[in-house]
């Protein structure tokens, strides 16, 4: 799951060079990564999480999926606190940035309106 290039964990992580202009490795101005859900990130999402938030992302991502817990059982309480912290605090998070891109939405759609009603002298 780790991956990286040379600029972010060294030479023997090389073959992941050929991804960093799509992955934003060399721009600090260039903002545009391909993922959605977190376009303030200025560089690559990939090389900024360990192998361990990597391991429990995946958790959260199967359990909203495909309801599968990492330590079975059917419900989130079955799972060790830390778990059920992890997932309380990625669901936070996905909850603030769907909030960020609803207020950047409605100030797009108001800016649009604006610059109508503006033509339109009304």
């Amino acid at each position: 799951m780790g991956w990286g290039c040379s600029k972010c964990k060294g030479e023997e992580f090389e073959e992941g060079d050929e991804l960093r202009a799509i992955r934003n490795c060399d721009s600090e101005k260039n903002q545009n990564i391909a993922w959605d859900w977190m376009p303030s990130l200025r560089r690559c999402p990939w090389s900024q999480i360990d192998d361990r938030a990597w391991l429990v992302l995946t958790w959260w991502v199967e359990w909203r999926e495909f309801k599968i817990l990492p330590f079975g059982g059917s419900e989130l309480l079955d799972q060790p606190a830390y778990v059920l912290e992890a997932f309380t605090l990625l669901h936070m998070l996905q909850n603030e940035i769907e909030f960020k891109k609803l207020k950047q939405q409605q100030g797009e759609v108001e800016a649009a309106r604006k610059k109508s009603s503006r033509r339109t002298g009304r």
